[in-house]
């Protein structure tokens, strides 16, 4: 998988330059970065550093992490009078002719300062650390336009029988999933799949966090691959919001050859939204399940309910207006007979493509209310699944572009929907001028 070996390099890179090196003095340190820095931009270093307290660096690297062509410097240090296990890892940048500090992070270690390192490259800093046995973390991290940008992350975790590798891009919002028996080291099961962030309605976005899932991969056509002639042919964005009652999506697709149909159940482009309602297991797990008897955990490669299907058809844009159909494989209770007739959907065309606007209820999907949680983010599986047909009398020509390799019964092959709380965000990003700028409007009488 692509992700997972990009990010296992980046990993390796980490670990290896620790294993060599022992903490040093800022004196050592300096000097090995004299091939790299004027003697003025290291000096400036130590007037960040920890002042009237000893301390030795463990672990650093030098590179480009601001996309400005010149060095950076990032590394570990660890207080020798601090008997917690803790490390502070710096990231420094040149800004007007000073090496600054643009982000600072404090992580604990579990038996040796060595599990904590940095490395930095393709313009961005990784920062690795060991959480317990089999869970290490690495994130990737950017400084633009003032901004600590967190670019992606690779986690690993133990779950039962398994290890589990987690890679998330923050920026692409593609997510990588892989399963491997920890005593045999063979791979159970993997996939690849789009997270699509849903925010509270009327979230203002900000620089560093994405709020639209793009597909445009073959990897998430998982039908008519052979027929699909790549991202000008057909692809889309989606952006999710909700408020208490109900979830909106706005789906773009751009479509090189719109096919509206001549009749209802005519060859047409159409939308569906696939839904997994059954909530993951106490640890958070969706992919995988517990036997009720043995307890044993199984990859979820199937479901016999929680499963919803919302069609969106397009109409002719004229005369013929866009309806929804909805298949399920539970059996509806009155209340969300009921809410089947508050989902509305909206369809126009656009330059190259055509646009879908969806409102569906919690309540169709068996929730009173969103199911978000004040604390954490809560997710669900969804896929959105474009249906694109370029010749109305080949219905067999059709190609299915898809937020993961879809299969409709098979829970494990839904990418996912993210519920943020408020106050909460999918990704992270720190301006570095905030303070300033908060400092001087409250000057101003803001």
């Amino acid at each position: 998988m692509k992700f997972l070996t990009t990010v296992f390099l980046v990993f390796c890179c980490a670990a290896l330059p620790l294993w060599a090196q022992s903490g040093m003095s800022f004196t050592d340190f300096s000097k090995k970065l004299e091939p790299y820095f004027d003697k003025e931009l290291i000096e400036d270093i130590p007037l960040q550093l920890p002042q009237g307290s000893d301390y030795r660096i463990w672990s650093w690297d030098v590179g480009d992490f601001s996309g400005d062509g010149f060095n950076d410097v990032a590394f570990a240090v660890k207080i020798m009078g601090d008997k917690r296990k803790i490390m502070n890892i710096y990231l420094l940048t040149d800004l007007e002719g000073y090496l600054t500090t643009v982000a600072q992070f404090q992580y604990y270690y579990v038996d040796l300062p060595l599990e904590v390192g940095v490395v930095i490259k393709e313009n961005a800093c990784y920062t690795t650390r060991k959480r317990e046995e089999f869970s290490w973390v690495v994130r990737g991290y950017r400084y633009d336009m003032g901004s600590v940008i967190l670019l992606d992350e690779f986690t690993t975790a133990k779950v039962d029988k398994y290890t589990r590798e987690t890679y998330k891009n923050y920026q692409t919002l593609q997510t990588s999933e892989r399963f491997l028996n920890t005593n045999t080291d063979e791979t159970a099961f993997s996939t690849k799949y789009l997270s699509i962030p849903c925010y509270p309605r009327g979230r203002q976005m900000y620089r560093g966090y994405s709020g639209d899932a793009v597909s445009k991969s073959v990897d998430y056509v998982p039908k008519g691959a052979f027929f699909w002639g790549g991202e000008n042919d057909c692809s889309y964005s989606v952006r999710s919001v909700y408020d208490d009652d109900f979830l909106y999506m706005t789906i773009l697709v751009k479509d090189d050859e719109l096919i509206i149909g001549r009749c209802d159940t005519c060859t047409a482009d159409y939308v569906d939204i696939w839904f997994d309602t059954n909530q993951p297991g106490d640890d958070g797990e969706r992919f995988v399940s517990k036997t009720k008897r043995s307890h044993k955990m199984s990859i979820r490669s199937s479901a016999d309910s929680g499963l919803y299907c919302i069609t969106a058809r397009l109409g002719d844009f004229l005369e013929r207006k866009p309806y929804i159909k909805l298949k399920t494989t539970d059996e509806l209770e009155i209340s969300q007979r009921s809410a089947v007739n508050q989902v509305k959907a909206v369809a126009a065309p656009r330059k190259n493509g055509y646009m879908v606007k969806l409102r569906i209820p919690f309540l169709l999907l068996g929730y009173e209310s969103a199911p978000v949680d004040d604390k954490e983010i809560t997710q669900l599986g969804c896929s959105i699944v474009v249906h694109d047909s370029d010749n109305e009398f080949r219905l067999e020509e059709e190609a299915l572009i898809c937020t993961s390799p879809f299969s409709e019964l098979n829970p494990a092959t839904y990418g996912t929907i993210l519920f943020i709380p408020q106050e909460q965000w999918y990704g992270e990003t720190t301006n570095l001028y905030t303070d300033a700028l908060l400092k001087y409007l409250t000057e101003l009488g803001f």
